[in-house]
């Protein structure tokens, strides 16, 4: 129901009741009402402004994100050796996992961020949860429990997917 029916309404009840309200209060009440529309208008008109370039910033990412890659793909176990000092939690904060990866901080760069989902050629699709180190450069590392099977997987040049899901 509109607010100014509503409004009619309470006074015409409060009349009935004999009931007198003072037309001081109903005009600030409108006033108030008017105000409040104002400052509604205000968001919405700020929030469709921060929509847009959020849009801008997201299709610039798009343009500037290469989709397909090939890349130096090897895999990774979670040791002090070959991780840091917390081997059982990724770059991301999240703790590590199968089905996931870590990229080479210049694919980071370019978009290949925590969250996004990779396919890598014959192996299928992973999710981005850590960064290699530095020295690494167009890389990417499939995590594994097991040493020997990371071995077993060894270094391999291999096409490498962003995906858009």
């Amino acid at each position: 129901m509109h607010v100014s029916k509503l409004l009619l309404i309470s006074v015409l009840g409060m009349w009935l009741m004999g009931m007198a309200w003072p037309s001081y209060r109903v005009m600030s009440h409108e006033r108030t009402i008017q105000e409040m529309s104002q400052e509604m208008e205000l968001w919405r008109a700020t929030a469709q402004r921060n929509v847009e370039a959020l849009e801008q910033v997201v299709s610039a990412q798009r343009q500037d994100t290469p989709r397909v890659l090939e890349l130096e793909v090897t895999a990774y176990t979670p040791t002090v050796r070959e991780c840091n000092e917390e081997p059982l939690v990724a770059a991301s904060m999240r703790k590590v996992r199968l089905g996931t990866v870590a990229v080479s901080r210049d694919l980071f760069e370019q978009g290949w961020v925590f969250g996004k989902k990779v396919y890598i050629q014959g192996y299928g699709i992973f999710e981005i949860n850590d960064l290699m180190n530095r020295r690494f450069e167009s890389s990417m590392d499939v995590f594994m429990w097991e040493q020997e099977r990371a071995r077993e997987f060894g270094r391999k040049r291999l096409k490498v997917a962003l995906l858009e899901i």
